[in-house]
């Protein structure tokens, strides 16, 4: 009875260890994995910027249209005809913004845009890489009558900048001045050993929805992701949700 009772404890002993120890191991191991890339999940960042002047040109266009149609109160215009005639011109704004995202497909894409990544040191005590990126999108810049956003956010910064003369404005991810990729030494070190494969990816949507604000037209550029990744891969080494 002492010997069976033995060999049953054992047998149970024995599947806890072999249910617990991968557990253990998994949860020590560092994971990288394959991502499913979307439609247009590789644009360079002066294809983005392309894409980013022609929506915001558009806006800009049609918000001087209706600003001109409306005008100002004329002679021999009531009150209220005026303010019949603002609105009519306002829908009639509105329903060429939402056109025009519509026939772009901004209510659906979401664009994926990558910046070369640096990885500039390892420090194997401590397992962590510090990774830069100095690559900027251009972006437009904020004029009277239309004001491009980014919401605030820990990773995706807007900012405007005087070069050579010229006002520019730039979307650049947040790291000051490094990202500090926590990694194993032997991920860091296949990845440097494929370094010029190594790129930052953001995930944006274009949001030209412009509310019931009627001071000034917004264009808003939304990051939705940012991941660290291998372009020939397609192997995600961290990313993030932005909110």
């Amino acid at each position: 009875m002492r010997t069976q009772l033995k060999d049953t404890i054992q047998q149970i002993a024995l599947l806890i260890t072999f249910v617990a120890i991968p557990s253990l191991l998994s949860s020590q191991m560092v994971q990288v994995k394959p991502s499913t890339p979307l439609p247009e999940d590789n644009i360079a960042a002066t294809e983005f910027t392309a894409m980013l002047k022609e929506a915001w040109t558009f806006i800009k266009d049609e918000s001087e249209n209706y600003t001109n149609a409306i005008g100002k109160k004329t002679e021999f215009e009531t009150t209220a005809e005026f303010e019949k005639r603002s609105v009519v011109a306002r829908q009639q704004y509105l329903a060429k913004i939402a056109k025009y995202s519509k026939d772009k497909k901004f209510d659906q894409r979401v664009i994926g845009v990558v910046l070369k990544a640096n990885l500039n040191q390892y420090d194997a005590d401590n397992q962590v890489y510090s990774v830069s990126c100095p690559s900027v999108i251009e972006a437009p810049y904020n004029i009277p009558t239309v004001t491009t956003e980014i919401p605030q956010n820990a990773y995706v910064g807007l900012a405007d900048s005087i070069r050579m003369g010229y006002r520019t404005s730039s979307i650049y991810l947040k790291f000051n001045p490094y990202f500090r990729w926590q990694v194993g030494r032997d991920i860091a070190r296949t990845a440097k050993d494929d370094e010029t494969n190594i790129f930052f990816r953001i995930r944006f949507k274009v949001d030209m929805n412009q509310g019931e604000s009627r001071k000034g037209s917004r264009f808003a550029v939304l990051p939705q992701q940012v991941m660290l990744f291998n372009q020939r891969t397609n192997t995600v080494y961290w990313e993030q949700t932005i909110r």
